[in-house]
């Protein structure tokens, strides 16, 4: 464990972004039942997708996300397979939650921006638009019922994208290439800390309270609350300052570019930003940071 105090404790709140965050997915999903690991290998070559391809931009990320990670996983395939396919496997699961998450992510803020335009328009909104609003005010930790001018820049800072080369090289770090216990026992691949319930770590740090790492229905909401954290707490003010400041200029928003911000991020501090970095530029992600998410249907992977 390396979470800083200092990071957002979801705590009570995990049940319910769960939920908040589960609402969203789409209705058109199917969902695909995969026996073990080597058939997961088939279908992701079956299907004709291509990590290399999505780099670069010659195929878009296809969407598809995996409902549970097994203890299999953990306890018998990773620890076997030579680590290039160890790897391999570990990014064809966990880019595309990025990118779903992302895609989730933008929608919130088109919705956020069609709701804008009509306060601002002194137009009524409707109950719906009303509690929706309230509750993402909530979420990025902002003041619920003033919207004013100075809301409204400043939600508009902070319900923005990732980008995926930092979420998957910070995925490989916390989870261990999705091998850490939490990862297996509650989907958490990110290992931020609760006081109000989750997973109690073995080697718990009286010192640090009695905390425990949250723990998720799927991936998918471990990534979805890990970017409601950077986008939230007070600690990475710095991360969304940079981050505006790349869209002001009309540049690109990159992993490398926003990496050295997150210095808070654990007590390594230093260290952490330049293992992240290495984990970036050893398996080649920042060319991630340009591709797309596939149009269609969403699939639902069970591992078994």
């Amino acid at each position: 464990m390396n979470r800083m105090s200092v990071a957002k404790h979801l705590g009570g709140g995990i049940v319910a972004s769960a939920l908040l965050f589960g609402a969203v997915l789409p209705l058109r999903a199917e969902t695909i039942t995969i026996q073990n690991f080597d058939d997961f290998a088939s279908f992701f070559k079956r299907s004709g997708y291509s990590i290399p391809k999505w780099k670069s931009g010659a195929q878009d990320v296809p969407p598809y996300t995996i409902l549970d990670i097994p203890e299999e996983w953990r306890k018998k395939v990773a620890p076997d397979m030579p680590v290039a396919e160890k790897k391999k496997t570990f990014f064809r699961l966990s880019i595309p939650l990025a990118f779903v998450a992302n895609h989730h992510l933008r929608e919130d803020r088109k919705k956020m921006t069609a709701i804008e335009k009509d306060h601002t328009a002194w137009q009524d909104l409707s109950s719906h638009d009303k509690k929706w609003l309230a509750t993402q005010a909530e979420e990025y930790g902002l003041a619920k019922g003033e919207y004013d001018a100075a809301f409204w820049r400043e939600i508009k800072k902070r319900m923005d994208i990732v980008p995926p080369s930092l979420i998957v090289a910070q995925m490989v770090d916390e989870s261990g290439w999705g091998t850490s216990r939490f990862a297996a026992e509650g989907n958490a691949l990110f290992g931020q800390w609760s006081y109000k319930g989750g997973i109690k770590p073995k080697d718990q740090r009286k010192s640090k309270g009695n905390y425990s790492v949250a723990a998720f229905k799927t991936p998918l909401d471990s990534v979805r609350a890990y970017m409601l954290n950077l986008n939230s707490h007070d600690a990475y003010a710095g991360f969304r300052d940079r981050r505006a400041s790349l869209r002001a200029d009309g540049k690109a928003v990159t992993g490398p570019e926003l990496v050295g911000t997150l210095i808070k991020y654990s007590e390594r501090g230093e260290a952490y930003v330049r293992n992240i970095e290495g984990i970036m530029s050893s398996n080649n992600l920042p060319p991630l940071d340009h591709a797309r998410l596939a149009d269609g249907k969403v699939m639902y992977l069970v591992l078994k």
